[in-house]
């Protein structure tokens, strides 16, 4: 998601709020207002976003940005204001597809994972479900539900699940989980009654040997919790995704998780591959997990075939086109997020750059040398 930094003033506890211009608006409980400077006109907005830095008596929470931070958000936009002036996206009016995060801990402590498992923060519960019932979501937009583990939540994932249905009924919704809770029959069953009617759950599995994947995710016996659940989900035929994120453990071995994911998951919906983002713990453990996507391009080329092959629709995600032999290039997708597509230098005259991933901008330095224009 956007994150920005201001200078707040009056800013006691978080402010949660749609972004507006309009100083006319009649709508003013849980809106931020946009403007030059505090006036009668901003009187009833919940927090003030300004360029203005003139010293006068203001009683508004507000906080002072750039004009370029200001220019970059949108009327709609639902931001997250912290009393040290950070300002979070959570919501962006245009994105394609928006992320959730309903808790950060985890069953999982993957070793390449981008936001390492914490303590469960409770508030992240309530300012889901204040999100939720904030947004106007639009019929060309995903709820992405992220974490940590959602599932873990028990009943205040259940709670989540239920505010959609009641709010927004007839969205599309999505699901990033490791598929360890859904080894539970019973706790599969009850997904199944309680999620809203569009759905899509998106399984991590990340080798076809039990131990390698063990190693990866950090905890024993996961490789056959997940396949459990992919099993119990496909009891219910459920809408399944696989994601494997590609890394130096698992890269040599891309043709052989197809062929095993094509013979024991062929109900799925789609599967993707996925290049790595170095931030969090795929950073402290660099040396383990970095590798050239170039290194891999033959393998992944292999991984597609299998799975084309098997009528399984299958996608590359993060993975310049650069890096990729052309045969798998119809493949190749820009991600729905779209911070997370970004671009070298480099890359400025590339004659496929409109239609190219791009690179991790949060990876910083950890860059491919193989990088070229096309």
């Amino acid at each position: 998601m956007k994150q920005f930094k201001g200078i707040p003033e009056n800013i006691q506890t978080p402010i949660l709020g749609l972004v507006t211009r309009n100083e006319m608006s009649l709508s003013r409980v849980n809106r931020v207002l946009i403007a030059e400077e505090e006036s009668l006109l901003s009187k009833g907005f919940s927090a003030l976003i300004t360029n203005n830095d003139k010293k006068k008596n203001k009683s508004l929470p507000q906080i002072k940005v750039s004009e370029e931070i200001s220019n970059n958000l949108e009327e709609g936009d639902c931001v997250l204001i912290s009393e040290d002036g950070n300002i979070k996206v959570v919501w962006e009016k245009k994105a394609p597809a928006n992320s959730i995060l309903l808790t950060e801990m985890c069953d999982c402590r993957c070793i390449m994972c981008p936001q390492p498992p914490k303590v469960h923060d409770k508030n992240l519960i309530e300012i889901s479900k204040r999100i939720l019932n904030l947004i106007k979501i639009e019929k060309s937009q995903t709820i992405c539900l992220t974490g940590g583990e959602p599932t873990l939540l028990k009943e205040s994932f259940f709670e989540i699940l239920d505010a959609i249905n009641k709010k927004h009924p007839k969205s599309s919704v999505m699901m990033l989980t490791n598929g360890k809770s859904f080894a539970d029959f019973e706790f599969t069953k009850r997904f199944v009654s309680s999620r809203p009617k569009d759905f899509l759950t998106c399984v991590s599995l990340h080798s076809d040997v039990d131990e390698v994947h063990d190693r990866i995710v950090g905890v024993k016996n996961s490789f056959y919790k997940t396949a459990m659940g992919l099993q119990n989900l496909a009891r219910f035929r459920e809408k399944v995704e696989i994601r494997v994120v590609v890394n130096r453990i698992n890269a040599h071995r891309l043709e052989s998780i197809a062929t095993f994911i094509e013979r024991n998951f062929p109900f799925i919906n789609h599967c993707t591959f996925m290049g790595m983002e170095i931030i969090g713990l795929a950073r402290d453990n660099y040396d383990t997990v970095w590798i050239d996507p170039y290194e891999y391009r033959e393998e992944i080329s292999q991984a597609m075939r299998v799975l084309s092959r098997a009528d399984i629709n299958a996608s590359i995600y993060n993975v310049p086109l650069c890096l990729t032999e052309k045969k798998s290039w119809s493949f190749a997708r820009q991600s729905i997020s779209g911070w997370k597509n970004d671009y070298l230098p480099i890359c400025e005259d590339c004659s496929v750059k409109s239609i190219c991933c791009g690179i991790f901008t949060t990876s910083e330095l950890h860059q491919s040398p193989n990088i070229y224009p096309q």
